[in-house]
């Protein structure tokens, strides 16, 4: 009660303090996805698999996401503030603010140019983590391993007929709270060809060891990916991530290497029916991204794995979504990632999501 008790006056006081704004708008979104779900490798009752953040516990209906929103724009002021619940953010949020998806606001500083700072959405990846925003409601391991949200400021200037920037300084990889005295910074570059293909590159840049550790590791990351519609039917999204860090190989001394790809092909049959197929690939062996995983020697390593995976959609309306999904991911034949399967390097996922979201603008 605490939360909404601070919220609302918040939201009310910023409506009457920039009542001299211009051309000012309030958008009310609301987004609900709820779930059953299947997976091969067992776990306790109601625990997360691993590896996936939507859909995530087996054999059981359960809720991905329930959020609101309200996101105020004028001409010079704009503010986001959503709230979420629900498995996705269960599985992946920080424990410090798990119900705030996002809270910052911004201001035009000059024509084109803007500064916000608060809290975010991550700027990198070619999946979002939210089914609504991508071809399929199942996310790539590559996006699993991605940062979620972020802290920081950024400056974005939109003045170009194509290309569009973002200069980024947050907190850390996938920290609202941060773990050293230092501050990581990124870029996002958006370059749009024309109506049906974009371009786009994101990157971040910094120390994400913790002050106590004995090394200072730093990490490079950077994404790219590309969104193009191939005819009025097809439609394909290509996308990989390289990183490395220093002080972080077997000796402690040298730089770890890891990347990973992924292609997303769908299909629109009409405009309620489409076919989505993805094939992904993830190999991070230092474990500097992905963390550790038993090997079947008893020795740890880093994940390496491949996956496809096959979906459809039919939308009753046009915010509306049902999708059934089958998914298939192999690791390293000496990796123990799934320890009650048969194949301990392989798992195969059923799932079918239903999702409605909406956005209704107030002028005022």
């Amino acid at each position: 009660m605490k939360l909404y008790r601070f919220f609302i006056p918040v939201l009310l006081c910023f409506g009457t303090v920039h009542a001299q704004e211009k051309n000012k708008t309030l958008t009310i979104s609301g987004y609900i996805d709820t779930y059953y779900s299947y997976f091969t490798h067992d776990t306790d009752a109601n625990a997360f698999q691993p590896y996936t953040t939507v859909s995530a516990r087996n054999e059981r209906f359960g809720l991905n996401v329930a959020q609101i929103g309200a996101h105020y724009s004028s001409d010079r002021i704009r503010s986001n503030l959503t709230l979420h619940w629900g498995d996705i953010a269960q599985a992946t949020w920080s424990e410090e603010y798990r119900a705030i998806q996002e809270a910052n606001l911004g201001f035009r500083i000059a024509e084109d140019l803007w500064i916000d700072a608060g809290f975010f959405t991550t700027h990198i990846g070619t999946e979002s983590f939210l089914p609504k925003n991508n071809f399929l409601s199942s996310t790539a391991v590559a996006t699993y391993n991605e940062p979620f949200y972020q802290a920081g400021a950024k400056i974005s200037y939109e003045g170009f007929e194509k290309l569009y920037i973002e200069l980024w300084a947050v907190n850390g990889y996938n920290y609202f709270q941060d773990v050293n005295d230092a501050k990581s910074f990124g870029l996002l570059l958006q370059y749009q060809f024309n109506e049906a293909t974009s371009l786009t590159y994101t990157n971040l840049l910094g120390r994400e060891s913790p002050d106590d550790f004995p090394v200072k590791q730093f990490r490079t990351y950077h994404n790219m990916y590309l969104n193009t519609r191939l005819t009025d039917k097809l439609f394909l999204t290509l996308g990989g991530d390289i990183g490395t860090q220093s002080n972080t190989t077997g000796d402690g001394a040298g730089t770890a290497f890891m990347y990973n790809a992924l292609a997303t092909v769908r299909y629109q049959v009409n405009p309620q029916w489409s076919v989505t197929a993805r094939g992904e690939r993830f190999r991070d062996k230092e474990g500097f991204i992905s963390g550790f995983i038993p090997r079947t020697d008893g020795e740890e390593t880093g994940l390496d794995l491949w996956g496809i995976t096959l979906g459809g959609e039919y939308k009753p309306v046009t915010n509306a979504y049902i999708r059934g999904e089958a998914r298939f991911l192999r690791a390293d034949k000496d990796i123990a990632m799934f320890p009650d399967n048969h194949n301990t390097n392989e798992r195969w996922e059923l799932m079918v999501t239903l999702g409605y979201h909406l956005d209704h603008l107030f002028n005022f």
